[in-house]
């Protein structure tokens, strides 16, 4: 992040001071985005818009307004910096800022140039965070990785101060949210909740317990039209797995692995999109198996030999699940190879 672009908030009650630290630090640093305050309230404020940096003095109207406005600052999850700035230091403020999660706490009357050293301090801050990025975030996502996969899995999420601020299905969109949000990127951490193998890779192994090829979803290739009873098959699958181990599911695919595509399925719709494709499979997963099992289910789209394929990938549930069909709830598991349907006294034994 260059000088210019670095977004700081100065608060200081001080006249005199607070104009001499905006001269310095915008014509002798260069920094050009700064904003004043001179309370915690009007600081409260400010802080609405996004700030990659804040120099708050540690007296003001409150023997404690560093600490108020570095509280505020946590209590809304802000990516931002926080550097005390204080003529009346002591080494009990000096240890209290640095519990509170302060990047820095620089005396006014330390020897040298304050204004150097407040430079100095903000620049080891941005190239710091951009070089490691956030190590409490990166421990908090590691820490609670399971509740984060039963919550965020296949998607990217967002992170400050150990918190989830947005998640999206794709980076680009994520980032698109965030830009909307006027977030500052600064301290915050983007990561992808649960890696997926490619199609090629996934074609290569072969059916087992947890892969399953189908050639389409709802074209009938020996009748050389739409079938919507093939539809189930799918669907009986995807249950499977969220019943069983987990497991992938490649629509467009023979048993053999030979690439058929989407192309028949795609032709079924009006206009013949890839994106009409998706909304009728998590239309039919939705109704059929129920929007409570969304989390666990993530449908992607890959191309491979010029031919577009669908990947459902399924994590295992903590709730079993059921399919709706005409004949009323159907329960299905993976065994080997093959997804296996439950007769009553089977599902009976099965949760003892």
């Amino acid at each position: 992040m260059e000088t210019n672009n670095v977004h700081l908030l100065l608060v200081e009650d001080n006249p005199k001071y607070l104009e001499l630290l905006v001269r310095w630090l915008e014509k002798v640093f260069g920094y050009q985005n700064l904003e004043t305050a001179v309370n915690v309230k009007e600081a409260t404020e400010k802080l609405q818009n996004p700030f990659d940096i804040i120099v708050a003095d540690m007296r003001m109207e409150a023997d404690d307004s560093g600490f108020a406005v570095l509280e505020q600052v946590q209590s809304l999850n802000l990516s931002s910096v926080v550097i005390i700035l204080t003529a009346n230091d002591t080494v009990t403020d000096c240890r209290d800022a640095f519990k509170k999660g302060a990047w820095d706490y620089i005396s006014k009357n330390m020897k040298g140039n304050v204004f150097e050293i407040l430079d100095a301090s903000i620049k080891e801050a941005i190239t710091y965070f951009n070089r490691w990025g956030n190590v409490k975030n990166d421990q908090w996502i590691e820490e609670n990785r399971e509740y984060l996969e039963e919550q965020y899995w296949g998607k990217y999420i967002a992170v400050i101060n150990q918190t989830v601020i947005e998640a999206a299905d794709t980076e680009e969109e994520l980032n698109q949210k965030i830009e909307e949000r006027k977030i500052r990127r600064f301290l915050t951490t983007i990561c992808k909740i649960g890696e997926f193998k490619p199609v090629d890779e996934l074609i290569k192994e072969g059916e087992s317990e947890t892969l399953e090829f189908k050639s389409t979803l709802q074209w009938d290739i020996e009748k050389d039209g739409k079938n919507e009873k093939l539809k189930f098959n799918a669907l009986k699958t995807i249950v499977a797995f969220l019943n069983s181990q987990g497991g992938t599911l490649l629509i467009g695919v023979e048993d053999n692995g030979n690439i058929l595509g989407l192309e028949k399925d795609i032709s079924l719709f009006s206009n013949r999109t890839i994106d009409e494709f998706k909304q009728t499979l998590s239309n039919l997963i939705y109704d059929c198996i129920g929007a409570n099992f969304a989390n666990y289910i993530k449908v992607r789209i890959e191309t491979l030999e010029a031919k577009e394929i669908c990947i459902v990938d399924v994590k295992k549930s903590p709730k079993k699940a059921f399919i709706k069909t005409n004949k009323g709830l159907e329960f299905y598991i993976r065994v080997g190879n093959t997804s296996r349907g439950l007769t009553i006294p089977e599902i009976y034994d099965y949760f003892s």
